[in-house]
């Protein structure tokens, strides 16, 4: 997806590992299976981690340190502004 739509970034996948990246700017996404977190290190917003949550009838990942914070939200933003510079 990210691909698709944003043909400046590389993407790989390798040992339960998502790299995404766009010049000097590297994304890593990973599972942390004992605590059932995505895990997230950002080039912009820094380190986050993220848990399943049901909210308004639907599953998504929502950061442990601000529950109003969306895993897919933000990196959305997140490369939306890195396409904008």
């Amino acid at each position: 997806l990210i691909e698709e739509n944003h043909e400046d970034f590389e993407v790989d996948f390798e040992e339960e590992v998502l790299k995404f990246e766009k010049d000097d700017q590297i994304y890593i996404l990973s599972f942390h299976e004992p605590t059932s977190q995505i895990w997230l290190s950002s080039p912009i917003s820094g380190a986050h981690h993220f848990e399943l949550k049901d909210k308004k009838n639907s599953k998504s990942w929502y950061s442990t340190r601000d529950i109003k914070l969306n895993l897919y939200d933000l990196i959305l933003n997140e490369i939306n502004k890195s396409n904008d510079s």
